[in-house]
């Protein structure tokens, strides 16, 4: 949903949209969340509205950032996004990776060659719950990185009820499935990709 406010305050300016995080224990009031801001985006915690800021944010060295060793899953793998994150993935010590995607096939891009033999491909539709289950391969795994969707271009204001469930399928509906599928499995990580066009 930030998403799709995001391309609304793009599209339509005028409008003034704004997006709110309340959490259960919110006590903002409720003129305070409506009332006007400059905040485009912000959070609300308890009595307390938040807003992002960026600072500055130093790593001692790349070496100090570790990846857990083991199987991870890329659910729309076989797109652009999936094999690069499949890529690292393996140059950061991944022992494994499974490539899932709704078509099975290899894209343009192919398989990166530093890939080699840890990686396995999975034809599965994680936007059906009954597939998002066959990411539960007999390894298991440690990480999972949603990168599925469909790209859907058009303006905002034009989409229909059918465009919406057809870019929202793949990306959110499947992350709700994905996440309930490996539930009961110990993660070290999860990580759900954006849109790459919003």
């Amino acid at each position: 949903a930030w998403g799709f406010a995001r391309v609304l305050r793009l599209e339509h300016p005028a409008l003034g949209t704004q997006s709110l995080d309340m959490s259960r224990g919110a006590r903002v009031a409720s003129s305070a969340l409506l009332g006007p801001s400059t905040e485009a985006e912000a959070a609300c915690s308890g009595s307390v509205r938040l807003a992002a800021r960026l600072r500055a944010c130093f790593m001692s060295s790349p070496s100090s950032r570790t990846l857990a060793r083991g199987v991870y899953a890329i659910t729309g793998g076989l797109g652009g996004l999936g094999l690069r994150a499949a890529t690292l993935l393996v140059v950061g010590g991944a022992t494994g990776v499974v490539l899932s995607s709704r078509s099975g096939r290899v894209g343009r891009e192919g398989v990166a060659t530093p890939l080699g033999s840890v990686v396995r491909l999975l034809a599965s539709d994680v936007g059906d719950a009954a597939d998002a289950l066959s990411l539960l391969s007999p390894t298991p795994l440690v990480g999972v990185l949603h990168a599925a969707g469909v790209l859907r271009d058009k303006m905002l204001i034009s989409m229909t009820a059918d465009d919406v469930d057809g870019v929202f399928g793949p990306k959110a509906l499947a992350a709700s499935h994905v996440d309930s599928a490996l539930a009961p499995c110990p993660l070290e990580a999860m990580g759900l990709f954006s849109s790459v066009a919003s």
